[in-house]
């Protein structure tokens, strides 16, 4: 490897250009210099602190021209993987461990050599030569950073609200002008660059003009970002070779290494895991996962890494011996592993200060032992200092911030006083090191300065590698048994797998390596098998499997979807197979594109007569493609379906949720966005009527077939008018349809329509509730507190958190509830039930008065029932994550995960939610008292709070403001029910006064209580 001399390097990062003057603009704040220190004399320590910093990204795909569509391995580069290394260097006395992914290394090489990324290329692009199609691209995409970033540049603020003016990522091309594409080319690129950087020339000058920025200035900024990539391996190389840090890194593709070996590994941690039929057990490929690795860092890296923090800090006994095995000499993982191995549930009890219960257990490294291996030692991730960094800090002053993590750690010190053996307790924090600091103020700078500063000062504190204590203390002493199954943050695999879509990546998984197998088997030569075996690999990583299933959402999930497909695809293509028709069907369905008419939820039962009456169509989908105007509509018995009259043959897919898909593509190849389970096909024919029309529903099927052709099914109820046609399709033969089931469509032939993405026609809820309770809540008062207001980004509509009507009736063997909002519930990010930004909390009181149950509602709404009531069950609805919570009569309470149905009627501002009586309390829902509250949903929420929107003292693009500034316990709700008349006098201002009224609290999230918090009173029937 080219090796630079980086003590040279250093001070060209370190080191702080000129200041600016004031009238200066000012984007970015200044790195202080290192904060003078005192260094202690030698002593030895009462505290170890591990500090291990991953950097990692998913292997993104390329498009058909080679660049890669995503530009996050770049841009984290130029932001902070440099930095994160060069701040450790101006410490001297700290250590600590960085782990570089094999995938996140292979990615910086290829951009070292050549390979570049679409925001790259669109930014190389002279602006006054985009084309309209790359001015889109710039005009959505270039706004992909925090909202704090953009505010440190004042011309990239005004873009943002020049965007915003017009219409947001949608906006017409023709918003900004040539200069102002050039300015935004540059202020993205600027915006992802760390700020040691930018107060260094040839940028710091770029900072300073601010706008109105050259081509010239944008080729400068570009080759800076290339000279920074370069860096990346040199900055960990020399700082590993001078000492001061260990380098460690994952199996080759980031894998659930435990599911490679077997998934039904997942049983132990997760008993009602949905599984894939066929079982997938590799555990060669876990080997080779582990080998690879380790080769790919010493390639880069030019020294071998002895220490491993497996993919997601997945571990299983059987995973730590393959480990072991070839020569990982210590490994790290989460807290939940040791908590559940002790039987002390998911994470370890924690009393004053955040202190564990056993904290002589987790602050102390333990071997995996094995019959013919030599022990694994292994360090366990501290939980809550771990997130405290990742995700709660970043709201906090930096020097306070660093300040209270030294008091944790002194904290755990005297709690635990010296260890039986002399050695001293050693506490490890292990998180991203990359995917953080974009959330606090001038990236992190304050905080990480402070802290290092810190850990430097104190004297009874060391910071040490795995490594460095292993050397000076020797193998810890065994796990009490074997290693639990589980990950850095919970006791089981549950978010890689156990979910149905999670189930079928594991299904494709194991038929992909079963054919490199048949390939063995038929003589297949080695090199074939090894091109094969490549891709494998690959798809075998963690990334894919993360963002399938309900519980983890990117906001474009299909994204990941088609790139593990795409690994899938070349492991065929590279034994010479038929590509299956399974790996070119979705398994995350493409998001639907909003009709130009949203249906009205009601059913629509049209006359078939070839006439096209609006008032028989007022309920239905109306999509407008390029003019042509396709309505559709259900009822009990039919999908109707609208259309002009085609004079040539058309072609339409169809996607049932509950039938079996048997294609993915169109006839010429292209992917439909869906499993394709039904294909109507339409034709003009010469004999009467005039045209054939038929349901396919199996590969290679035809209208014109034999009439005992199985899958086919002729449509004879259908009717052209004046170049108008209208079609039924009994629902009998597309399969079984429930309330909220959304049947994906699009046009294959002639054309694919909707162009950009599928359809989607929603089944009507035609059922017949009983309402046993119903109750109003007044317009407007979506304000909290009083003060609360919305996020800032578009997507949170006015209205969109006022709730207005709930009801609770019965239908059959369910209890249906009703949610009523003053807007349109709309769905941006996509979620499978038609929900996105609303979280919806219902609380029953079975017995009202009776002062059994619990009172403290779910996790981060800082509310609770008054001492009088408690609440028998809590219901949270949300477009991925619902859950059903049972509380006990003396409080203790629950989680579980029933199968309930939601279905949104969007233009109605109306969700309804369908749960089994049998799992609610037994009596008349008439008869219970309710406490019902909308929130902000959050699929990135703070710690010790349950994935809902944080509310800030100042609204953000992606949190509410107006709280107060030095609260811990305020409430999260937006909007509770408190009718005005009936059970509950709500009247004017009477939530708000309520939901203020807090009581002193200077604890912590997870040290809440039922009276620390605002008292919400039940709502009974008059």
């Amino acid at each position: 490897m080219n090796r630079r001399l980086f003590a040279l390097a250093l001070a060209g990062i370190v080191v702080l250009g000129a200041c600016t003057g004031d009238e200066d603009p000012e984007p970015t704040t200044s790195t202080a210099a290192p904060v003078e220190t005192t260094v202690p004399e030698a002593a030895d320590p009462e505290l170890y602190l591990m500090l291990m910093w991953h950097q990692h990204q998913p292997f993104y795909p390329l498009d058909d021209d080679g660049n890669v569509t995503r530009p996050w391995v770049r841009v984290h580069a130029t932001k902070d993987y440099v930095d994160m290394a060069t701040t450790v260097a101006a410490y001297p006395d700290v250590h600590a461990t960085f782990n570089l992914t094999p995938v996140l290394l292979t990615q910086i090489q290829d951009f070292l050599d050549g390979t570049r990324d679409l925001y790259w290329v669109h930014t190389e692009v002279p602006a006054d030569q985009l084309t309209d199609e790359q001015k889109a691209f710039v005009l959505r995409r270039f706004f992909d950073t925090n909202e704090g970033i953009v505010a440190r540049f004042p011309r990239y603020a005004a873009l943002a609200e020049i965007r915003s003016a017009a219409g947001g990522p949608d906006a017409p091309v023709d918003t900004l002008t040539t200069d102002e594409y050039r300015d935004l080319q540059v202020l993205w690129n600027l915006a992802w660059t760390d700020p040691d950087f930018l107060a260094e020339e040839p940028l710091a000058s770029l900072v300073a003009k601010g706008e109105g920025f050259t081509e010239e200035d944008k080729a400068a900024l570009l080759g800076e970002h290339e000279r920074i990539v370069g860096l990346v391996f040199d900055a960990h190389a020399d700082l590993w070779e001078a000492g001061q840090i260990e380098v460690t890194t994952t199996p080759l593709a980031h894998p659930i290494l435990p599911l490679i070996i077997d998934t039904d590994a997942s049983a132990e941690g997760d008993p009602s895991a949905v599984l894939p039929s066929n079982r997938f057990s590799e555990t060669d490929d876990a080997a080779l996962q582990v080998s690879r690795g380790l080769e790919l860092a010493e390639d880069l890296l030019g020294r071998r890494p002895t220490g491993m923090w497996p993919g997601e800090g997945a571990v299983s006994q059987l995973a730590a011996s393959v480990m072991a095995r070839e020569g990982v000499e210590w490994i790290a993982t989460g807290e939940p592993v040791l908590a559940a191995a002790l039987g002390l549930g998911e994470s370890f009890p924690r009393g004053e200060g955040d202190v564990p219960d056993d904290a002589s257990e987790l602050y102390r490294p333990h071997a995996a032992t094995f019959a013919n291996t030599e022990p694994l030692p292994i360090f366990f991730r501290d939980l809550r200092l771990s997130d405290l960094v990742g995700f709660e800090y970043s709201g906090t002053d930096g020097e306070v911030a660093a300040d209270d993590f030294i008091a944790r750690l002194e904290a755990i010190k005297d709690t635990l006083g010296p260890s039986p053996d002399g050695t001293p307790w050693v506490v490890s924090v292990i998180l991203d090191g990359e995917n953080a600091w974009e959330h606090y103020p001038n990236d992190g700078k304050e905080f990480l300065n402070a802290l290092y500063a810190g850990l430097s000062d104190t004297a009874w504190l060391e910071t040490i590698t795995p490594s460095e204590y292993l050397d000076r203390h020797g193998d810890p002493d065994p796990l009490p048994g074997d290693v639990f199954p589980g990950s850095w943050f919970q006791a089981s695999y549950a978010t890689w797998i156990g979910e149905d879509e999670e189930a079928t990546a594991w299904e494709y998984l194991y038929e992909a390596r079963e054919a490199i197998k048949n390939a063995e088997r038929r003589g297949a030569d080695q090199e074939t098998i090894d091109a094969a075996m490549e891709p494998m690999l690959f798809a075998e990583g963690s990334d894919w499997f993360w963002w399938y299933g309900a519980d983890q959402s990117s906001g474009d999930d299909g994204y990941f979807d088609r790139a593990y497909r795409a690994w899938l695809r070349r492991v065929y293509e590279a034994l010479g197979d038929d590509v299956p028709a399974s790996v070119q069907i979705p398994i995350i369905p493409a998001t639907p594109v909003v009709p130009d008419q949203e249906p009205s939820g009601e059913a629509v039962s049209p006359v078939i007569d070839g006439t096209v009456e609006n008032d028989e169509w007022a309920g239905a989908t109306v999509h407008d493609l390029d003019g042509t105007l396709f309505l559709a509509g259900l009822d009990a018995d039919s999908l109707s379906l609208a259309m002009p009259a085609p004079d040539e043959p058309v072609r339409i897919a169809l996607g049932v949720p509950s039938a079996d898909a048997y294609r993915g593509t169109s006839p010429a190849g292209v992917e439909v966005g869906f499993g394709v389970t039904h294909e109507l096909f339409i034709s003009p024919t010469s004999e009467a009527p005039g045209y054939v029309a038929c349901l396919i529903a199996i590969e290679g099927g035809s209208c014109f077939g034999s009439e005992a052709d199985e899958g086919v099914v002729s449509l004879d109820e259908f009717a052209v008018g004046l170049g108008e046609m209208e079609i039924s399709i009994p629902t009998e033969v597309l399969g079984t349809l429930e309330p909220g089931d959304r049947v994906a469509f699009r046009w294959m032939e002639p054309d694919l329509a909707p162009a950009s993405a599928p359809g989607a026609i929603q089944v009507p809820d035609v059922s017949n509730v009983e309402i046993r309770f119903e109750a109003l809540d007044p317009i407007g008062d979506d304000t909290g507190t009083g003060s609360y207001t919305y996020a800032t980004d578009g997507v949170f509509a006015p209205g969109s958190y006022d709730l207005t009507r709930f009801t609770a009736g019965v239908e059959g063997d369910d209890i249906v509830f009703s949610f009523e909002v003053d807007a349109a519930v709309r769905n941006p990010w996509g979620s499978p039930v038609g929900l996105s930004i609303q979280t919806f909390d219902i609380y029953i009181d079975a017995d009202p008065g009776a002062g059994t149950g619990a009172r403290l509602f779910i996790d981060g709404r800082n509310a609770s029932l008054g001492p009088d009531d408690g609440w028998d069950v809590a219901l949270t609805v949300e477009g991925w994550d619902s859950a059903l919570y049972l509380a006990s009569p003396d409080g203790t309470t629950e989680e579980t995960k029933p199968t309930i149905g939601i279905v949104t009627l969007a233009e109605k501002g109306k969700v309804l939610v369908r749960v089994p009586a049998e799992l609610l309390p037994s009596g008349d829902p008439a008869e219970w008292g309710y406490a019902v509250a909308v929130m902000g949903q959050e699929g990135y929420p703070s710690g010790g709070v349950r994935r809902i929107r944080d509310v800030n003292p100042t609204a953000e693009q992606w949190r509410f403001g107006g709280a107060p500034g030095d609260s811990v316990n305020h409430t999260r709700i937006m909007d509770l029910v408190l009718p005005e008349e009936g059970g509950v006098q709500g009247g004017p201002g009477e939530q708000a006064r309520l939901l203020s009224e807090l009581p002193s609290f200077d604890g912590t999230q997870a040290e809440i209580t039922a009276d620390d918090v605002a008292l919400v009173p039940l709502v009974v029937s008059p």
